[in-house]
């Protein structure tokens, strides 16, 4: 595929003939620099490509055909990250990182050591954080998570219902490589991926020992990264590529 992809959202495909505006025309025709006659990628918001012919570019407007659908490939294990609020750089980090590795679902969540407060905020962050999405996944080719508004702990553990739900500790915990590998006689095979998983990582302070129990007792395994203890936004990113590699390659 071309590098050159912009975003559409499904309800402006109604017709063989789209037109895009605001900052994805501006970048198709004044950064990308792209001309009438060339083509395009276009995506949606469900990860859907469509080849597009560039029919008119005009001041505020571009007009394009759409000459080609194409799905996009469904990942064997859909991965949701349900991330512990934190400073706006690191988290801003996390959904860009998250995006690219292929998340589905990005669940902001508040605990008890959240520092991070965003009442009052809600829609701005998220608004944000979506742009943030759309743009790693126009780099990555991968889909554009859905991100649900910020979620109190204790609502977000006795609610989800993925098939597998890992809790991220620095206490004791089996190695995470452990719950996707196994060794045998014959070297190493990987496990059988669930349809699920649900990975939840805590603030920059750690869970308390209560929440840990909590979270525990709804049904999630506690799993770790190793003796190292790190940043909140390393953590996500090591955990979440080790999951798409082995479940989702």
């Amino acid at each position: 595929m071309t590098s050159n992809r912009f975003f559409i959202k499904q309800s402006q495909l109604e017709s063989s003939t789209v037109i895009i505006y605001g900052e994805e025309h501006h970048h198709l025709s004044k950064v990308a620099r792209i001309k009438p006659g060339e083509k395009i990628w276009l995506f949606d918001e469900k990860g859907t490509n469509y080849l597009a012919s560039v029919e008119e570019i005009r001041k505020d407007m571009t007009k394009l055909s759409i000459l080609e659908k194409k799905n996009k490939d469904k990942l064997r294990v859909a991965i949701t990250l349900a991330q512990s609020l934190i400073k706006s750089k690191k988290m801003e980090l996390i959904i860009q990182k998250s995006t690219e590795l292929g998340v589905a679902t990005i669940i902001p969540v508040i605990t008890e050591r959240s520092i991070v407060n965003i009442e009052g905020k809600v829609e701005k962050k998220i608004e944000r954080w979506k742009k943030i999405s759309c743009e790693a996944a126009k780099q990555s080719h991968s889909l554009i998570p859905a991100i649900l508004i910020p979620t109190l702990l204790s609502r977000l553990i006795s609610e989800r219902d993925e098939e597998k739900k890992i809790l991220l500790s620095e206490h004791k915990g089996r190695y995470l490589r452990d719950l996707l590998i196994r060794s045998s006689a014959s070297g190493f095979q990987i496990e059988e991926p669930p349809a699920s998983v649900l990975i939840l990582i805590g603030p920059e302070g750690g869970w308390t020992k209560e929440e840990e129990v909590d979270i525990l007792n709804h049904g999630f395994e506690r799993v770790s990264l190793g003796q190292q203890i790190l940043r909140a936004e390393t953590a996500a990113v090591c955990s979440l590529s080790i999951i798409s590699h082995f479940w989702n390659l």
